[in-house]
């Protein structure tokens, strides 16, 4: 019996399939910021524009005297409403003649850097949704400094913020006066320096995060509860013959539609449409 070999036919249909994890795996090594905001994709449902999730109040305690009844009291449930506007794409084409000629794999080679742009683009649109949802804006002219680091630190907890959903974001420009301020760089202080992939370090217990998507001019802290977004489609990919570019040519695209909205919009004092747990620093 003849031998049978596997070719595009048996699995030219998961060649898509591998691509797009590929994409996705690249997306989630390569993305730094959406790890310290809350995900609600899972109230995410198909043929929705927008994402509804429910924002519980708290209970109130009261003393209860002995042989006396107590009161109930409730929580209530309002919703905040997150819209899936932001629908992300890239496409590119990759030529039958580059393809042949070079020692690379370009199916491989263009999935990861379409799943790192995606990373890119997903950090740039929470960059700008800090700086849009910023509740507070401590107007620092020139380097950061401890005290700007506790005034904002003090401004989070005032909003009922707790420390450990607390994160500091400083741009590149701003490493060298953050290293200067001795909290940070003495760990005897808050503890050991070990700290996740993508945190430089600590100051006053806070996780500081370097990110060279900040603008010279920016760094902000921020709670994780005061920013949310939400995945409606996560990466998917496709392809379609671009014969334009040689017999065996093709073009794919990878795309994903997301949201990203502020938390605890105009409470706590913050102005309408920002949020009080959000703070820029400069």
């Amino acid at each position: 019996m003849a031998d049978v070999a596997i070719g595009n036919t048996q699995v030219g249909a998961t060649k898509m399939d591998i691509i797009a994890a590929m994409v996705q795996k690249e997306l989630k090594f390569k993305a730094v910021l959406s790890r310290y905001f809350e995900d609600v994709s899972a109230f995410a449902i198909k043929g929705a524009k927008s994402i509804t999730f429910p924002k519980l109040s708290s209970f109130s305690v009261a003393q209860r005297a002995s042989g006396t009844m107590g009161n109930a009291t409730v929580i209530t449930s309002t919703g905040d409403k997150l819209d899936l506007n932001i629908p992300a794409y890239i496409a590119y084409i990759i030529d039958q003649n580059d393809n042949i000629q070079s020692v690379l794999d370009w199916d491989s080679v263009c999935a990861e850097r379409a799943g790192a742009a995606h990373a890119r683009y997903l950090d740039e649109q929470l960059i700008a949704a800090l700086a849009t949802y910023a509740g507070v804006d401590l107007g620092i002219v020139g380097d950061i400094t401890r005290d700007a680091v506790l005034d904002a630190r003090a401004s989070l907890l005032k909003a009922d913020a707790t420390m450990d959903e607390l994160t500091l974001f400083i741009s590149v420009a701003q490493e060298k006066a953050t290293l200067k301020i001795a909290e940070f760089t003495q760990a005897q202080i808050y503890g050991t320096s070990n700290v996740p992939t993508g945190v430089i370090g600590r100051v006053y217990g806070i996780p500081v995060v370097m990110h060279n998507g900040l603008a010279d001019g920016q760094s902000f802290m921020a709670a994780k509860s005061g920013l949310a977004y939400g995945f409606q489609q996560g990466i998917m990919a496709s392809e379609q013959a671009a014969n334009e570019y040689g017999s065996q040519a093709k073009r794919v695209a990878a795309d994903q539609l997301f949201g990203i909205k502020g938390l605890q919009l105009g409470e706590k004092g913050a102005a309408v449409g920002t949020s009080p747990l959000i703070v820029s620093i400069f």
